[in-house]
């Protein structure tokens, strides 16, 4: 024991006196937390997008290109490119692609802790594991990974800015190649980083940042005008007052994911916005605000992507309510223990639990708090991060029968499902095809196809006109009927 504690001491004042002793803790919780969740899930994938956007599109690159080159295609071009030059399995490239921005997000954290609120080794470690165990900082990683990236990249080059008393040529080379990949890897945040940048600007009131505005506006507008077809196109989508999917946008909806992924953060993220002297990252945080209230404006539709905003909101608020929780230990406004650091532990600790619930339960888990608010919230997000279209159980069972299928069923025989299982079938199926539609029944009664599969979950049933239904397959999740219209 008496060489113990000199040890332990030493550990301490190593990670107390050297920044990259804390970073790189703070790197490896991230990257642990992020790579469990794929471990558990193995070998299915996890992430909605993931296995119907990300996985279909790097296996058929070619065919989807079309489509994806007006989408803000840079992300999963570079992916693409990786997979193609060094012949690694795209599962690899996207996973091991999620891991490290979710990691890199993290040190961008702690450097904000650092840089921007001055805090010290231990209290950055503190705000970065208080963030990064946030549900919606869990969710955005779970499928959003471009979002994510370019987050973690518009986070930095705002701290970065904020850190420096003037813009020289020599930074701008650094921070502008950094904000163009940002704002052409997602429209969403490509539209906050320049928000900030053209309000910031307005304060400042530098040469520099006035020409790192000007040329970042001009490459988002050119990516903007690129895909205008396709926000146009969301955005009548978003319009249709009859689509079941744009009812689920109501204000009891969206308020109470609001408040789940806000509602706790609240009270010390006022403190920490009011107590920090920083500017820069109060803009987004104010935008995102904004946004996650447009459903007053523009009830029961999703084309401007309310929720979207709230989890981007939850975000910004987690930072400033680090912050905050951190300046009220410190004034010992917070004293459960006389030890500071067990002040810290007591309010990290049911953070680090719902985070972790959240990364590795099963769906339905009874251990996950936020399946209380699941008949709310589940249009906009997952339960868990087990899950990527369908649980891992149900993939389970659905690769089972698409194995059934492809050994079963004539080459060239159409299977009719829903649209959530697109992605399964293009990357499983095999001479055969898959329609799939936001309504099943449109498909039934258009009489189109006089001999087709019905895929349906088994705890779906659809009734059938014109159609005689033969059951030929069935597992615990899924049943497959064999349709033929009547003449």
């Amino acid at each position: 024991m008496k060489y113990m504690k000199p040890s332990i001491l030493q550990v301490k004042n190593s990670i107390a006196n050297n920044q990259k002793y804390s970073y790189l803790i703070v790197f490896s919780v991230a990257v642990i937390l992020r790579l469990v969740p794929e471990i558990l899930a193995f070998p299915y994938p996890i992430g909605y997008d993931v296995i119907n956007y990300y996985f279909p599109i790097l296996k058929n690159f070619d065919d989807h290109w079309i489509s994806v080159s007006n989408q803000f295609p840079l992300y999963i071009v570079l992916l693409h490119a990786i997979t193609s030059i060094f012949h690694i399995d795209p599962r690899v490239v996207i996973t091991a692609s999620a891991v490290l921005i979710f990691g890199s997000f993290s040190l961008v954290i702690h450097s904000i802790a650092r840089n921007i609120f001055h805090l010290s080794n231990y209290q950055s470690i503190f705000l970065s594991l208080f963030v990064i165990f946030q549900v919606s900082v869990l969710r955005t990683s779970w499928d959003l990974h471009k979002d994510m990236l370019a987050l973690t990249i518009t986070l930095y080059c705002l701290s970065y800015l904020d850190s420096i008393s003037n813009v020289s040529k020599r930074i701008m080379l650094t921070i502008l190649p950094l904000s163009i990949v940002s704002v052409l890897s997602d429209r969403m945040i490509g539209f906050l980083l320049i928000s900030v940048y053209i309000l910031y600007s307005l304060v400042k009131r530098e040469r520099m940042i006035a020409i790192l505005v000007t040329i970042t506006s001009i490459i988002f507008a050119i990516g903007l005008f690129n895909s205008i077809d396709i926000m146009t196109n969301n955005i009548m989508l978003g319009g249709a007052e009859n689509d079941a999917l744009q009812q689920s946008y109501n204000s009891l909806n969206l308020g109470i994911l609001f408040l789940v992924m806000c509602g706790i953060l609240l009270p010390t993220g006022v403190i920490g916005f009011m107590k920090s002297k920083n500017i820069i990252l109060k803009i987004p945080l104010i935008i995102s605000l904004i946004g996650s209230f447009t459903w007053i404006i523009y009830p029961n539709t999703s084309a401007l992507l309310p929720d979207r905003w709230i989890i981007i909101f939850s975000i910004f608020l987690s930072i400033f309510s680090g912050y905050g929780i951190v300046t009220l230990i410190e004034s010992k406004r917070i004293a459960i223990s006389h030890k500071k650091l067990n002040n810290y532990l007591v309010i990290l600790i049911p953070f680090l639990f719902l985070g972790s619930v959240f990364a590795t339960s099963p769906n339905g888990s009874y251990l996950n708090f936020y399946g209380l608010f699941h008949e709310y919230v589940h249009y906009y997000d997952p339960m868990t991060m087990q899950y990527n279209s369908i649980s891992i159980p149900e993939s389970e069972s659905l690769v089972s029968l698409i194995d059934w299928i492809n050994n079963n069923t004539p080459s060239g025989s159409i299977i009719v499902g829903s649209k959530h299982l697109r992605g399964w079938m293009e990357l499983e199926l095999e001479n055969r095809s898959f329609l799939f539609s936001n309504d099943i029944t449109d498909i039934l009664h258009s009489n189109k196809y006089r001999d087709f599969y019905l895929l349906d979950s088994n705890l779906v049933t659809h009734r059938l006109q014109n159609y005689t239904s033969t059951l030929s397959y069935n597992n615990t999740d899924f049943s497959l009927n064999h349709l033929k219209r009547i003449e």
